[in-house]
């Protein structure tokens, strides 16, 4: 009896192997993490920023405020009236010592 087999060329099989796929999910979730840690950062940072913005904002308003105080009372105006107010006036003839 002769036993005759064909050996015909297995198609290797296209499979992904447990480990690679493992690995792929892996890291598909610590960069899921990461990406909502810096989403989280970032809007942190951003509402600092805000903050800090907000407060630029006033301090250029309150300069502008006191900046206009300054030129209002250190006008020529406001000089003279005070000045008159202490006791200094112009001089109405000028007399010299001989």
């Amino acid at each position: 009896m002769t036993i005759i087999k064909k050996f015909e060329p297995e198609e290797p099989k296209r499979k992904f192997p447990k480990k690679i796929i493992g690995l792929t999910l892996g890291i598909l979730f610590v960069l899921t993490l990461v990406e909502i840690w810096v989403s989280n950062t970032v809007v942190v940072y951003g509402e600092k920023f805000e903050e800090l913005a907000a407060l630029q904002t006033n301090l250029v308003m309150e300069n502008q405020i006191l900046e206009n105080e300054i030129a209002k009372d250190s006008s020529l105006f406001n000089i003279s009236s005070k000045s008159a107010q202490l006791g200094f006036s112009s001089q109405q003839s000028i007399k010299y010592i001989r």
